[in-house]
């Protein structure tokens, strides 16, 4: 399946470092065209996260009729595991997958874009306000802001539900982020008080990505700052932040109902690269 996603990393011509990049004990199946064996038009490998079915990358490559053959399988056999919701991600140049796809009841959910660091990060931000970088010191403050992020999460139009069990774990997520994945703070005050924060972290070897890459993993501006350059000036520090570091690209992914991240990313330069679509089964007896 190598070279059937056009943007993936020269690096995942070795497979040394495809077999990284997979789950440690990946699933799937391929579709064989030819009554020989021969010839494999496509191929699917998927892992199971937070109870989805999600097919990644360099795990959903190929035509997308074939594609839409192994979803049959495939999504019987995710169906029969308890897995009622079914994700791939497909490469943003692969509009005919996409497009098999959205007939097939899959609606995109996630954008996933980069932004290279080549200008080393950026011109810095002048908007008032003061960033610095700080660490589990500032805990609370880190939790306040990221659980009001995803009360917005659970607004319309964005609708991503989240249980009190999440909200109760907010604390050592972030908290491990910190200590245990080398992910950097960076925390916006005005006027003494803490209006945003922003966390990122080196990035994993993503089959788009090479290894010098970065990721933003929580964007988070108070309500009551939006719209004051709380978070262009948040990501203008973390940028050269990263490049300070040699990274070359930064990495962003949001939801595409989320309206203000959807508007906001493309402005800061990032471009999208990939989408990840979602279908969730009705509750229904399985066939046979």
């Amino acid at each position: 399946m190598l070279g059937a996603s056009r943007e993936l990393s020269p690096a995942f011509i070795d497979a040394r470092v495809v077999r990284e990049a997979l789950p440690a004990q990946p699933q799937g199946w391929v579709f064989v065209a030819d009554s020989d064996g021969t010839t494999i038009t496509a191929g699917l490998l998927w892992e199971e996260s937070e109870g989805r079915a999600i097919a990644g990358f360099i795990g959903a490559v190929g035509a997308p009729e074939a594609m839409a053959q192994l979803y049959a399988v495939a999504g019987h056999a995710w169906l029969s595991a308890g897995l009622a919701t079914h994700a791939f991600v497909v490469p943003s140049v692969d509009r005919p997958l996409a497009d098999r796809l959205v007939d097939l009841s899959f609606g995109r959910e996630e954008t996933y874009a980069v932004r290279p660091l080549l200008d080393g990060g950026g011109p810095r931000v002048a908007g008032g306000v003061h960033v610095e970088r700080t660490g589990v010191e500032r805990l609370d403050d880190v939790t306040e802001l990221g659980n009001l992020l995803a009360r917005h999460h659970e607004g319309s139009p964005v609708f991503d539900r989240h249980s009190n069990e999440f909200y109760a774990g907010l604390p050592d997520t972030y908290r491990s982020a910190i200590v245990e994945q080398d992910a950097r703070l960076l925390l916006a005050s005005r006027g003494g008080r803490s209006v945003g924060l922003l966390m990122w972290r080196p990035g994993p070897p993503y089959a788009v990505y090479d290894e010098r890459s970065a990721e933003m993993i929580l964007l988070a501006v108070h309500p009551d700052a939006r719209g004051s350059q709380v978070g262009r000036t948040l990501v203008s520090a973390a940028m050269r932040d990263m490049a300070s570091f040699g990274h070359t690209a930064a990495i962003a992914d949001w939801r595409t109902t989320n309206l203000e991240a959807s508007g906001f990313w493309p402005a800061q330069g990032f471009l999208a690269i990939a989408n990840r679509y979602v279908r969730t089964v009705p509750a229904r007896p399985t066939d046979g």
